[in-house]
């Protein structure tokens, strides 16, 4: 796969950052024998408005009957709101598993399915286990009354290149999402002088929403623009979606836009195979334990890993033998080295994590969610014009501060090949000249993501040294045939009345 240095000689492989959602599947590498190896899945796909009890029902019969067609084994957890996975198998069943979806069930051309080639055949689970459940992610948000809308406040995708160069701004902050257990072992290191990184110190995800009322944080938050981050991305979007939600209904907290990686860890230490900003290890709820960068030296990774033995407080960055803390209300991983396993077996009372062993407390004061979700829906149903504003074109963007002497095929360089379809130049009313502002038809909702995530990095786009500002266009029954059959391209902006 080929790869490229960014400015700052970091190595990176741009194609591992884009999601697999409304394409085809990635192709099994010649190096990897597809009878003698297996393939790991990760996916999730949340479901808006959410499945019926019939329909969550029968959603669970069918995954379990495509998985188990297949002969796949791994864990997933279907809720009314989706299906969330981590999935084992031959590389051609896997594949075959994920086209099958896609068929049974549209949403799922929408999913990122994220494969690994090349497992060893041992780190394949021996069976599957698809559980119902109420919710994917156990932040205390299950049901329609207290779950953040996706579609009205989900955080926008950043993919891992554009991720990477957001957390150089020093004006933004980041939010690990994961528990304090996960970041003891790994973590994002932003540049100095770039993004500030926060953690929540949780012990699991229902404390999340707890942290993110308080006062504290969201100091931390007010004017920042605000990145999150995750394993493989699913926690970020109920967590971006309850942040955007929270700022909609409180005047007091204005984040300046909330973000988060797709594809999480996961795909971010594929994009940037020597580590970019990640440090240590990314923690995994499957048989390979953890996750490193692929070509990074484990020396290197070791030493950039500072957890210790919960006992004798030695270095050691492994979680092996599943030992939890002995304080009753936590009971979280902890870690235990080799020469303390026996003493951990037998005292298992007196294990404690970080957290308990520091004496920290989360948050206690759980905000209204079910208040603050139709604080937010009441709002938005007293104003229809906010409603509409809420709709966006999903091919076309807005374009303003052009050069006037500009042309059909300068904006194509500056924007990208293959992703514009046609422009329509706008001019005054009265002189008919163009004034620096167009209307950009893409060649889809991916190219139109793509330019938008181009648009947001240090520096921007720019024609002519000059950076343009770029903006998505709300849809308006006046402009729906602005693009039709009668439509003629102009390769050159008209100039006006002579």
């Amino acid at each position: 796969m080929p790869k490229g240095r960014l400015h700052d000689e970091t190595t990176i492989i741009p194609e591992n950052a884009r999601p697999s959602s409304f394409g085809p599947l990635p192709s099994l590498d010649a190096s990897h024998d597809p009878n003698k190896t297996g393939t790991i899945l990760l996916f999730y796909q949340y479901v808006e408005p959410e499945w019926s009890k019939s329909e969550h029902k029968s959603a669970l019969k069918k995954v379990i009957q495509i998985a188990s067609d297949n002969n796949i084994t791994g864990r997933g957890r279907v809720a009314r709101e989706g299906l969330n996975c981590t999935l084992t198998g031959k590389p051609l069943d896997v594949r075959r598993f994920c086209n099958e979806l896609r068929s049974w069930n549209s949403i799922f051309q929408e999913t990122d399915f994220k494969l690994t080639d090349g497992l060893t055949l041992e780190k394949c689970f021996k069976s599957l286990s698809i559980r119902k459940t109420d919710e994917l992610v156990a932040y205390g948000l299950g049901g329609k009354e207290k779950a953040p809308s996706l579609k009205k406040f989900s955080g926008i995708h950043l993919e891992a290149d554009a991720y990477h160069e957001a957390m150089q701004d020093p004006e933004a902050v980041i939010i690990d999402v994961r528990n304090a257990y996960e970041t003891a072992i790994g973590k994002f290191q932003p540049p100095q002088g770039g993004a500030k990184l926060i953690d929540p110190k949780m012990r699991n995800s229902i404390e999340f929403p707890k942290w993110l009322a308080s006062k504290e944080t969201q100091d931390l938050l007010n004017n920042k623009k605000v990145l999150m981050y995750c394993t493989g991305g699913i926690r970020c979007e109920r967590a971006t979606a309850l942040l955007n939600q929270m700022s909609a209904v409180d005047s007091d907290l204005k984040p300046k836009g909330v973000y988060h990686c797709r594809g999480g860890i996961e795909r971010y230490v594929k994009t940037f195979p020597e580590g970019g900003f990640w440090k240590g290890k990314n923690y995994l709820f499957d048989k390979r334990m953890e996750q490193i960068p692929g070509v990074a030296e484990s020396e290197v990774v070791e030493k950039s890993v500072h957890s210790k033995c919960c006992l004798c407080r030695q270095k050691w960055t492994v979680y092996r033998g599943q030992h939890k803390c002995g304080v009753a209300a936590c009971g979280v991983p902890v870690i235990v080295c080799k020469s303390c396993t026996k003493t951990a077996l037998l005292k298992p009372d007196d294990l404690r994590c970080e957290l308990c062993r520091e004496g920290y407390r989360a948050p206690s004061s759980l905000p209204d969610l079910v208040g603050m979700k139709r604080k937010a829906m009441a709002e938005e149903r007293s104003d229809k014009k906010v409603k509409q504003v809420r709709t966006f074109f999903k091919d076309r963007l807005f374009l303003k501060r052009l050069p006037l002497a500009t042309s059909f095929q300068a904006v194509v360089d500056a924007l990208g090949k293959d992703v514009v379809k046609n422009i329509h130049w706008l001019v005054d009313r009265d002189t008919c000249a163009f004034y620096g502002s167009c209307v950009v038809l893409t060649k889809g909702e991916e190219c139109k993501s793509k330019i938008i995530q181009r648009s947001l990095k240090p520096g921007g786009i720019k024609m002519d040294n000059k950076k343009i500002k770029i903006a998505e266009v709300f849809v308006k029954e006046k402009d729906l045939c602005l693009f039709d059959g009668n439509f003629i391209q102009l390769q050159r902006p008209p100039i006006g009345n002579v």
